[in-house]
């Protein structure tokens, strides 16, 4: 069983890999500040999921500090995914 750091970090890298994807198939047709916006808007809102998890966000402080001590984990499967599918699907053509 994992605990709560564990199973929020998991969430969050999954959540980054997810709106990577949608990034990949986004990019070349909606602009890159929006795109962005969007993947901001799916890590902030991963947040409100994080109770379905099992992991008690007030024993992180709270959800402003529970975002910023999973972000880099989300921006790290976010950039990952993106990059791979961008470049496996030949979208940059």
């Amino acid at each position: 069983m994992m605990d709560d750091k564990n199973r929020i970090g998991f969430l969050f890298t999954v959540v980054g890999c997810v709106a990577g994807v949608v990034s990949a198939f986004m990019t070349g047709t909606v602009p890159m500040p929006l795109i962005i916006a969007i993947s901001a808007g799916f890590c902030y809102v991963s947040a409100y999921f994080a109770p379905f998890f099992k992991v008690d966000v007030e024993a992180y402080g709270g959800k402003n500090k529970l975002l910023r001590s999973v972000v880099f984990g989300f921006i790290q499967g976010w950039l990952v995914l993106w990059f791979l599918v961008y470049e496996a699907f030949g979208l940059y053509a």
